[in-house]
C-alpha cells in the first residue's frame, strides 16, 4: 500500500511521514500541486493526505483535479488537512471530493485510523476485483462448454447453428458464395458393435482432428453436429472449390487407416460427404442450405458411400420440394 503526504509545513510533514512509515507502508511526499497530480496519474496512491494550501494553490482545488484524473484517482481516500475549518470551507471540500478533514497537527491515533481504514478498503477492492476476474473466467468457460463439443474440442451443434446463420447472411449481404459440407462416417454403428463405444469415441476424435487439420485457414469452421456427423462451413467458396475441399476431407479420413472389419465399402473407416452451395442469385435460406447438404450426404451413401456428392445452389429448391 502507498500513502501520499502533500504538506508544505516541513515539520508536520516529517512527523506524519515518519509515523506512517512505522506502520509498514510506503510513503511518498509532495510539496506542490504538480507533484501531487504527477503521482496520482496512472496508479494513484491508496491514501492521500493533502494540505489545504500547496505553494499558493488551494488544496480543495488540487483534490478536484485529482478526482478528474479518473481511474484509481476516483476512489482513492483523500484527507484534507488544515489548522482549522469553517463550515463554508468544509462544504467546498466535500463537493470537491474529499473523504475526511483533519485538524493539524494530526494525532498519531487519527493517522493510524486513516491508514487502517484505507488498508481495509484496498483489501476489499482486491477481493472484489479477484471475484470479478474469477466470474469472467467462469463465464468464458461456460461459453466454451455451450459452444464446444466435449469429445472432440471442435464446435458443437449450437455453435454450428449460429455460424450457419451468420455466414449465410454475410454471404448474402456481400454477394459472395458459401459452401456447407456435411460428413457422416460410414457404417459407424457396425464399427461400435465390432470395436466398442470407447474405440468409437477414439475414432471420432481422430476424424475430428483430421478434418480440423485439413480445414483451410480463414473464416472456415468445423462442428460436430451429431454422433458421427460433422459440418464444415466454407465462406467465399464456390461449389467447385467446395467439391475439391470435400475430396480433401474424404482423403484425410481415409489416410487415418482406422481398421473397420464390418464396413460394407472398405477395410478401414471412411466417410461420405454432402456438399451444398449458396451462390449469388441463388440464396434461399440457411436451413435450405443445411437440408440440401443432408440430402447430398444421403445421395453419397446411396451411391456407394466413401464419396462426395454436390447439390448445386440452383437445385436446392427442388431438394426441399422433393
Amino acid at each position: 500500500m502507498r500513502v501520499l503526504v502533500a504538506d508544505q509545513e516541513a515539520e508536520h510533514r516529517a512527523s506524519l511521514v515518519s509515523y506512517i512509515q512505522t506502520l509498514g507502508v510506503t510513503v511518498q511526499e509532495a510539496l506542490a500541486e504538480r507533484d501531487v497530480l504527477e503521482q496520482c496519474r496512472g496508479k494513484c496512491p491508496e491514501l492521500i493526505f493533502i494540505d489545504n494550501e500547496l505553494s499558493g494553490v488551494s488544496g480543495i482545488e488540487v483534490v478536484r483535479q485529482i478526482r478528474q484524473l479518473g481511474g484509481h484517482a476516483v476512489w482513492a481516500p483523500i484527507v484534507l488537512m488544515d489548522k482549522s475549518f469553517d463550515e463554508q470551507r468544509m462544504k467546498q471540500a466535500i463537493e470537491a471530493g474529499i473523504d475526511d478533514l483533519l485538524v493539524k497537527p494530526i494525532p498519531q491515533v487519527r493517522a493510524l485510523a486513516k491508514v487502517k481504514s484505507a488498508e481495509r478498503m484496498q483489501n476489499l477492492k482486491d477481493e472484489v476485483f479477484s471475484l470479478a476476474h474469477n466470474l469472467v473466467v467462469a463465464n468464458r468457460a461456460l461459453e466454451s462448454i455451450a459452444t464446444q463439443d466435449v469429445l472432440t474440442g471442435v464446435g458443437n451443434s449450437n455453435s454450428f447453428d449460429d455460424a450457419l446463420e451468420h455466414d449465410w447472411f454475410e454471404a448474402k449481404r456481400n454477394n459472395t458464395p458459401l459452401v456447407l459440407i456435411v460428413a457422416n462416417l460410414d457404417f459407424f454403428q457396425a464399427y461400435n458393435q465390432a470395436y466398442g463405444a470407447s474405440k468409437g469415441d477414439d475414432a471420432i476424435k481422430r476424424v475430428a482432428e483430421a478434418l480440423k487439420s485439413t480445414l483451410p485457414k480463414g473464416d472456415s469452421s468445423l462442428a460436430r453436429i451429431a454422433g458421427e456427423t460433422f459440418a464444415i462451413l466454407l465462406p467465399k467458396t464456390t461449389a467447385e472449390e467446395g467439391m475439391k475441399m470435400a475430396e480433401s476431407f474424404k482423403n484425410a479420413v481415409e489416410a487415418l487407416q482406422i481398421p473397420h472389419i464390418n464396413s460394407g465399402c472398405s477395410d478401414h473407416l471412411t466417410a461420405s460427404f454432402g456438399v451444398s452451395s449458396a451462390e449469388p442469385g441463388h440464396f434461399t435460406s440457411p436451413w435450405d442450405l443445411k437440408e440440401s447438404a443432408d440430402f447430398a450426404v444421403y445421395q453419397a451413401k446411396h451411391h456407394g458411400r466413401n464419396r462426395t456428392f454436390l447439390v448445386p445452389a440452383a437445385e436446392q429448391s427442388s431438394v426441399k420440394q422433393g
